[in-house]
């Protein structure tokens, strides 16, 4: 009996595709303290673990908790929160300020505002997360934490309870953007200014020497940047519980595996080692059938088809705070043939055309996916962005903060779009770009071809991301580890051998001058006595 039932187990096993399923590991995800993308963007992957048989638990905020778990996540994910005093104050106060922020300035000015103001909430939740001693005892017994890589938290509390339990537990870091050159870095993987555009910078892979310039001036701005965002922050936390002083400086040493939000498909290449994976398109899934009544509304676009706009979870606030931009767009949208379906938090106006319909919550996935949609208009955000190239429809991109000027980029060099000028806003210049979009078939083809790429993949985003950690967690990632970090600076740059080399050619070409000189001299002496000989 006890052979039969030994049996079963091993078909069930079997069936399943992986024996880890008999093994399973528990898996921490600690998501950033706000913002709905970020937490979005890991949600499926701790899905495809559980799937695969691992248990998975989520720490977030309370104020993520109340508005970006749905309740059939928890149907397949635990969740744990935690607070501490003022958060709901402090990050209105911060959306407020980036959505401020966002038609104010340059994109370096914001990004030098955001990060003074991220790092001091980065440093007061991390603290009060440590501060909580029973929910960190709740935590410790994981044998894994992924993080997403601007609240890194995560792999200081990984530190901890391997320090608490004595035992090595594996860390993982996830970027959720589009682009960000610390996290190559981190890994000890090479980051070339000369071709690799910097994080906000605007640029493409072709650049020009003024260009190769600013690129070079913003990769070392950048890394003072990532070092008071990411690591400045935490110090105290190590003094105070006694983690390795080398965390001050960098935390590679506790991460075995970087899985960066991208695809080489819609990306400009680059060298990455071995344990920096690309899964991009984390969110992007097939779409479902849609409500009955925005079903109707979408077949009722006939030929023209269907635009969406949506300024994504966050920025969707500037519709109350901006009412004049929602009034441009209105206009500009309201003057085309086509079915619009428009994302708006804000009250309805009093006045817009019958073609728009408005949603305050857009199921983007599904509406991308439908047959109908002709475009998307929205805001430059990395999910999106990857969401509309899996479905293959063209983009208009709005850039506003962060990455979402290097996804602009992307949507323009790569020919899947155009972009809006934000500081250009006014309804004929957005009918006339918008206008352009929907008549080049150009973009929709471009589309349609970076989707079939992206699609082509031996597993999705979320099952390859799922599978690295899975194996991180049977056989850890030492072996992928670059020898970068063992590296000196001086070393890592070949300063000592240039060096060495310069020395020695520049002793060779002393050598050659002495010698020529003296064969100079040899044959002007011996040219002088054969003519004195002569005479």
């Amino acid at each position: 009996m006890a052979f039969k039932n030994d049996y079963v187990l091993f078909t069930i096993c079997l069936l399943l595709g992986s024996s880890v399923l008999c093994d399973s590991a528990r898996v921490l995800f600690v998501g950033v303290y706000a913002g709905g993308s970020h937490v979005m963007a890991l949600i499926p992957i701790g899905r495809s673990l559980v799937e695969r048989g691992h248990e998975v638990t989520f720490l977030i905020n309370d104020l993520i908790s109340a508005k970006y778990v749905q309740p059939e996540y928890t149907d397949y994910l635990k969740f744990e929160t935690y607070s501490f005093p003022s958060l709901n104050r402090d990050y209105e106060h911060l959306q407020y300020k980036v959505n401020d922020l966002a038609f104010a300035g340059d994109q370096y000015s914001q990004m030098i505002i955001l990060a003074s103001m991220f790092s001091d909430l980065n440093r007061r939740s991390c603290e009060a997360l440590f501060g909580d001693a029973k929910l960190m005892k709740r935590l410790q017994d994981v044998d894994v934490v992924v993080v997403d890589v601007v609240w890194p938290c995560g792999i200081y509390m990984k530190a901890f309870f391997s320090k608490q339990r004595g035992t090595k537990i594996r860390g993982v870091v996830v970027s959720t953007s589009a682009a960000f050159p610390y996290i190559q870095q981190l890994a000890g993987s090479p980051v070339n200014p000369s071709y690799q555009p910097m994080l906000s910078s605007g640029l493409s892979s072709s650049m020009s020497f003024s260009q190769r310039v600013m690129n070079t001036i913003s990769y070392l701005v950048g890394n003072m940047f990532t070092y008071n965002l990411i690591s400045k922050p935490f110090h105290g936390i190590v003094d105070v519980y006694g983690l390795d002083p080398e965390m001050k400086s960098s935390i590679h040493a506790e991460v075995d595996l970087y899985l960066i939000n991208s695809d080489f498909s819609i990306g400009f290449p680059h060298s990455l080692t071995p344990n920096v994976i690309p899964v991009g398109g984390l969110t992007a899934r097939p779409a479902q059938r849609l409500e009955d009544e925005l079903e109707s509304f979408m077949q009722s676009s006939g030929e023209q088809g269907v635009v969406v706009f949506s300024l994504g979870s966050n920025f969707t606030e500037i519709t109350k705070s901006k009412p004049e931009l929602t009034e441009n767009f209105l206009e500009a949208l309201g003057r085309l043939p086509h079915k619009v379906l428009f994302h708006l938090r804000a009250d309805l106006p009093e006045r817009f055309s019958e073609n728009i319909k408005f949603l305050s919550w857009l199921p983007l996935q599904d509406v991308l996916g439908h047959p109908k949609t002709r475009l998307l208009v929205y805001h430059g955000g990395n999910n999106g962005f990857l969401e509309a190239v899996y479905h293959g429809v063209p983009l208009v991109v709005m850039p506003l903060v962060g990455d979402q000027v290097d996804v602009s980029v992307m949507v323009k060099e790569l020919r899947l779009g155009t972009t809006l000028d934000k500081t250009r806003l006014n309804a004929d210049y957005i009918y006339q770009t918008l206008t352009e979009a929907l008549g080049n078939p150009e973009y929709s083809k471009n589309a349609k071809r970076a989707s079939a790429i992206l699609r082509d993949r031996p597993m999705t985003a979320p099952d390859r991301a799922a599978f690295w950690i899975e194996h991180v967690i049977k056989h850890g990632g030492s072996y992928m580890r670059s020898p970068a970090h063992d590296l000196s600076f001086i070393q890592y740059h070949l300063l000592d051998v240039v060096l060495i080399l310069t020395l020695i050619c520049l002793t060779l070409m002393l050598l050659a001058y002495k010698l020529l000189r003296l064969c100079i001299c040899f044959c002007f002496r011996l040219t002088k006595g054969d003519k004195i000989k002569n005479e």
